[in-house]
């Protein structure tokens, strides 16, 4: 049996009937943990001609009053999946972001798949000075153009309602506590 530490929250959810891992954190060893962990688990990937692919996901709360033209949201957090096993980390209030992270984020032998990679980029790299080496555009790739969120996981993947309500979306990913 795996000790738990009670301080690392850490749920277990289920997406089309697959249990998945996810830590959400704003702390920067925890982080480290997690991609220790992942590197170690995902090593052969990693090694292989393909590399590693790795889910990549940036959320923000929404801006109550008009942005200046070219200004992009603060990230909230950074969203990172590697198999079964999910990271949130609350970017705005780590204090830092870990090295490893940076190092992580900016390998070439790592393709982050998105769903709005180019926005994720520009985002990351203007708040934060996080470069994102290697992304693919979800949509771009599959010729789904400007398609849903929950039609490319059905099409893409043959999972049936996999849904972000606005309500999650406009939620605030600044807070200390992420309750959805």
């Amino acid at each position: 049996m795996v000790g738990r530490n009670p301080a690392v929250p850490r749920r277990t959810v289920r997406v089309a009937g697959r249990a998945v891992q996810t830590t959400v954190t704003a702390r920067p060893a925890v982080a480290r943990r997690w991609l220790h962990s992942t590197l170690w688990r995902e090593g052969r990937a990693l090694r292989s001609a393909a590399g590693l692919t790795v889910g990549l996901g940036v959320q923000w709360t929404p801006p109550f009053r008009k942005l200046p033209v070219g200004a992009e949201p603060r990230p909230g957090t950074l969203q990172l999946c590697a198999g079964n096993r999910c990271l949130v980390f609350q970017l705005v209030r780590a204090g830092a972001v870990p090295r490893i992270l940076r190092r992580f984020l900016a390998d070439p032998r790592v393709t982050f798949a998105a769903y709005n990679a180019g926005s994720d980029r520009r985002k990351l790299r203007a708040h934060h000075g996080l470069e994102v080496g290697s992304a693919l555009e979800l949509r771009g790739s599959a010729g789904m153009g400007n398609t849903s969120l929950t039609d490319m996981a059905q099409r893409l993947l043959g999972i049936r309602g996999v849904e972000k309500s606005t309500k999650v979306a406009t939620s605030d990913w600044d807070g200390e506590r992420l309750s959805r």
